[in-house]
């Protein structure tokens, strides 16, 4: 055991798991209501962003209240993790913790910047969510060590590799596009429009980032049900 910063939160170990559980099930849920709710409700073009989902209407609401919701569950998810958990590197365990905060703070204000009133800060805040996820998995892999278990081992590097995949493809098929548009006095729907030759790759490979970011979430349920029980290590 290493010295912790901060105190740990009041939950139990069954608790510790619902945490874990809800980190990725809500963000989960939040998508696929809030995409279905607007591609029954007349979207602009399908495929679209998930960000498109928060338009006025039930869409709005789900995409809002449920990201916001993410964004505190997943901060005390990464403190929760950070307490119980043991590193073989504790300085960069630490420093892991603070990318999924810092990730998960931008999940928050993302749900509240929608691309159609603040679309500068609404892409500033989605890139820091996504791009501190990615850096959180890195880091928390590489600080666990030896300590990870086999199973979460693995899905973090599945869901790592998805997410970093879609990311890629994603900034570039949708730069590619948005390039060639002048978005001179255009509202963002607009420039979306002229854009969706990029969309239709970029928007899939977002879905594929944000799958590959939940199962990263989800990969450490396998280290915290191993720390209630030290003798199923290896059996994860």
């Amino acid at each position: 055991m290493h010295p912790r910063y901060g105190r740990r939160l009041p939950l139990s170990a069954e608790q510790g798991l619902l945490v874990a559980r809800a980190s990725w099930t809500v963000p989960a849920v939040t998508v696929v209501l809030s995409m279905t709710l607007h591609a029954f409700s007349g979207p602009r073009a399908i495929p679209f962003f998930i960000s498109e989902t928060d338009h006025p209407g039930p869409q709005d609401t789900v995409f809002t209240l449920g990201l916001t919701l993410t964004g505190l569950l997943q901060m005390l998810y990464a403190w929760h993790l950070y307490h119980t958990l043991d590193a073989e590197r504790p300085r960069m365990w630490l420093f892991s913790t603070l990318f999924g905060i810092f990730a998960a703070i931008n999940t928050v204000l993302v749900s509240h910047l929608d691309m159609y009133d603040f679309i500068n800060p609404h892409i500033a805040t989605a890139m820091f969510a996504f791009g501190g996820g990615l850096v959180w998995v890195v880091l928390a892999q590489r600080a666990l060590g030896g300590n990870a278990v086999p199973r979460g081992r693995t899905l973090r590097h599945f869901g790592f590799l998805a997410a970093l995949t879609g990311f890629l493809v994603m900034v570039i098929s949708f730069q590619w596009a948005a390039a060639g548009v002048d978005s001179t006095n255009l509202t963002t729907e607009a420039f979306l429009n002229q854009a969706q030759v990029g969309i239709n790759i970029a928007a899939p490979a977002e879905y594929l980032l944000v799958a590959g970011l939940l199962t990263c979430l989800a990969s450490f349920h396998a280290e915290l049900l191993a720390a209630m029980e030290p003798s199923t290590n290896q059996q994860d």
